[in-house]
């Protein structure tokens, strides 16, 4: 987890190399060469403010190839539609992600074989999107759903909005990833057809409460300023 806080990471490509034993001279060497790699195509697929990072650990190889930066940046032009711009984001850190470790292999001099573990992480732009996406089918589903599955489909938003918020350290990020949640969120049906239906009205006013008070705590976020 602690790759994931207190800086907004958007993408990191990991892999654990085994049988690799590097000289402290060969390790700076292969960390510069792979940042070198990881930030042309970074400043290309994201943003120029990106800021690269390489980080290697002993026991073998475990190489960690991090992009931090603000979504505001790497999301680029929105006017074909946020959710656009955040799917082609996706694309671009996990693609980055990918290269990255295919890259740290190489440079490794290692064989495939060698590569005991990888993963192609996506940090904040992974949570951003699974937000946008859980919502989204809430809006289709909703109204052939029953209270419980409402409740659970709700509050599971709640808490993706809330650990989103954790991970997002700018308020420009803030401003745009709320601004436009609060956006999503209003397509929310005003009257789920079988809550609507139910003879207990109480079901129905609980829904619109739930999501008024979602929808508050979303535009705090979105007005919210970090230390």
């Amino acid at each position: 987890m602690a790759d994931y806080v207190r800086k907004t990471m958007l993408s990191q490509g990991y892999a654990h190399i085994q049988k690799i034993n590097l000289t402290p001279e060969k390790k700076t060497e292969y960390e510069v060469q792979l940042q070198m790699y990881q930030e042309s195509r970074a400043k290309m697929m994201m943003s120029s403010s990106i800021v690269p990072e390489v980080k290697t650990k002993d026991g073998s190889l475990k190489v960690y190839a991090t992009v931090y930066g603000t979504i505001s940046d790497a999301i680029g032009d929105i006017s074909d539609g946020f959710m656009e711009a955040l799917n082609n984001l996706y694309v671009s850190s996990k693609m980055l992600a990918d290269a990255c470790i295919v890259e740290g292999l190489f440079l490794s001099g290692a064989p495939r074989k060698n590569l005991t573990r990888s993963e192609a992480r996506t940090g904040v732009v992974k949570t951003t999107k699974d937000l946008f996406d859980m919502t989204a089918a809430a809006v289709i589903a909703f109204s052939e759903e029953g209270e419980k599955k409402i409740n659970s489909t709700l509050l599971a938003i709640e808490e993706k909005a809330r650990f989103l918020n954790e991970q997002l350290t700018e308020n420009k990020d803030k401003q745009l990833v709320f601004g436009q949640f609060l956006l999503a969120l209003g397509r929310l049906p005003k009257r789920p057809d079988r809550l609507d239906a139910a003879k207990d009205k109480a079901k129905i006013d609980l829904y619109k409460f739930k999501v008024e008070s979602l929808t508050k705590m979303i535009d705090s976020f979105s007005k919210s300023q970090t230390p």
